[in-house]
């Protein structure tokens, strides 16, 4: 794999010079994997290929950046580099990119085309995701002119595209894909080489409808013309969506990576490692995201009215809910996780200097059923709801606002509970919330909605979302640098980053067009320019 990863970044942008002049000595290297011909690579093998890093992940970046300046997960007690990961994505990327054209220039060679279709076209949302990602992550990049250095030299350095460009190409890809996966029998069925969506086309429509509404939703205020058609068109039109999960296929309706549904399946410890390893971790449940889930401080739980606490987190070392501190005026110094393979939580008292409540032990220890998610059910219903509050791309309906704000709370919490139902690492599984304690939460002050309040409204809506995207790390991110209404603590005032800054890579090997996109700037600077979308 690392071989795999190298290579395609030395092609895409240019680390190599004169190629053919120096082929000798880097045959084994110049084959990143045992398929690596455009010639002779299965349309199977590159579709797989994108599906499997359909989420690549980086929970060191997510734990030492994207966590802290979200306000969110909980209290970081260790400060580490965040800037040496901010890379991971770029190099993740490109090399899909790579792929993804090479498997829609292997469909055009086929002798009927045609009937890969909705190959394609499930490839196109694939690759819609990643690219859309990316562009929140870093702003503009290369991407016409990237992934092509086999097509000539000249393509070794591509020039960067700006962002709206992206956007408008890689939403306009996210319609055709969307309306023109086809049911007819021609089509080619690849389901036991689709390790995301086994080949089920509505999810790949739901998938797709949904990345839509998000990005409509993102470029609102930029672009409203076209986000009004795109809101206008999915929900005016009708257009398949996340909606009614069911315990038995939550993959098809909260869609992200799933290591049980890979063929063969496979067995991560990002999370046991994110969570337990003190050097990149050591991160606790902070005031700021409890003060949201808990009407007090109570440590027995009595002001506890969000049932997701239970899900999200545990006790201290003592059986007490206690949150650390988002000043960090007081640090913790236990270490809750063991790392003896007991498949259960430390016992109370044997990890005295544990004082405040840390993430779930079984979310940290769950290898194999834990999902990296990208979008949601409740996503999808808290950006409804935003849009009928609102009243973009479709009229204004309080009504609607307030169905889907309290659809998108529910939606959530029975997602989270049935994610521990389903999972075999869950050993001791929280006792599922009635339909009546669902209510109580919906009605409870901090909770409830009131539509005639614009502003009351839409905070509470922002702030479920946030909520909702525990452990979306990167979208929580999107969400406070695009709205400013995400509960925030007043005594703690976290670094701006506004996006990523390019690999030092680019400017080595690309700096022509890097100094363009840049600007020249350092890596802290360019942290502070927005993203287009951004207000």
């Amino acid at each position: 794999m690392k071989n795999y990863k190298t290579i395609y970044g030395l092609l895409v942008f240019g680390m190599l010079t004169g190629l053919a002049s120096c082929k000798k000595g880097f045959e084994e290297i110049n084959t990143p994997y045992k398929e690596s011909s455009v010639a002779t690579v299965s349309i199977p093998g590159l579709f797989n290929g994108i599906a499997r890093s359909l989420t690549d992940e980086d929970n060191t970046l997510y734990l030492s950046l994207f966590y802290p300046i979200t306000n969110q997960q909980g209290v970081q007690n260790i400060q580490a580099p965040f800037l040496n990961y901010t890379s991971s994505f770029w190099r993740d990327y490109y090399p899909s990119l790579y792929n993804y054209k090479a498997l829609l220039k292997k469909i055009s060679e086929q002798s009927n085309p045609q009937v890969f279709n909705n190959v394609k076209y499930m490839a196109s949302i694939m690759m819609a995701s990643k690219t859309l990602h990316m562009l929140d992550y870093y702003g503009d990049i290369p991407y016409s002119t990237a992934a092509k250095a086999s097509d000539g030299t000249e393509f070794y350095r591509p020039t960067y595209d700006k962002q709206i460009d992206v956007y408008k190409s890689v939403l306009a890809d996210l319609k055709a894909a969307a309306d023109g996966i086809s049911n007819n029998t021609d089509q080619t069925n690849i389901s036991s080489s689709d390790s995301f969506l086994k080949n089920d086309l509505v999810a790949y429509r739901k998938f797709a409808n949904a990345l839509r509404l998000r990005y409509a939703v993102r470029l609102f205020g930029k672009e409203q013309a076209l986000a009004t058609e795109i809101i206008s068109d999915v929900i005016s039109g009708n257009k398949p969506l996340p909606n009614n999960q069911s315990a038995a296929s939550l993959d098809r309706d909260n869609f992200g990576f799933w290591p049980s549904l890979v063929s063969p399946a496979i067995v991560t410890e990002r999370q046991w490692y994110a969570f337990r390893e003190t050097s990149v971790s050591n991160i606790r449940m902070g005031t700021n995201v409890w003060s949201q889930m808990s009407s007090n401080n109570n440590t027995d739980g009595s002001g506890i009215f969000d049932p997701r606490v239970y899900v999200y987190f545990q006790t201290n070392d003592a059986n007490l809910w206690v949150p650390q501190p988002q000043d960090k005026s007081v640090l913790d110094g236990g270490s809750p996780y063991p790392n003896d393979n007991t498949k259960m939580r430390k016992p109370f008292g044997s990890d005295p200097n544990n004082k405040f409540s840390a993430f779930n032990y079984f979310i940290a220890y769950d290898e194999v059923y834990f999902p990296y998610l990208i979008i949601t059910e409740s996503d999808v219903h808290f950006l409804k709801a935003e849009i009928y509050q609102r009243g973009i791309g479709v009229a204004k309906n309080t009504t609607l606002a307030k169905t889907e704000y309290e659809a998108g709370i529910t939606s959530s919490v029975n997602f989270w509970y049935a994610y521990t139902q389903n999972s075999p690492r869950w050993l001791t599984k929280p006792p599922v919330p009635t339909s009546a304690q669902i209510t109580t939460m919906l009605n409870h002050p901090a909770v409830a909605y009131n539509g005639a309040n614009d502003a009351d409204a839409l905070k509470k809506i922002i702030t479920q979302a946030w909520l909702s995207t525990m452990f979306e790390p990167a979208e929580a991110w999107a969400i406070v640098r695009r709205t400013g209404l995400t509960p925030k603590d007043a005594t703690v005032n976290n670094q701006v980053v506004n996006k990523l800054p390019y690999p030092d890579d680019e400017n080595i090997n690309n700096n022509a067009n890097w100094k363009v996109a840049s600007g020249g700037s350092t890596p802290t600077a360019q942290m502070l320019t927005k993203v287009y979308w951004m207000p």
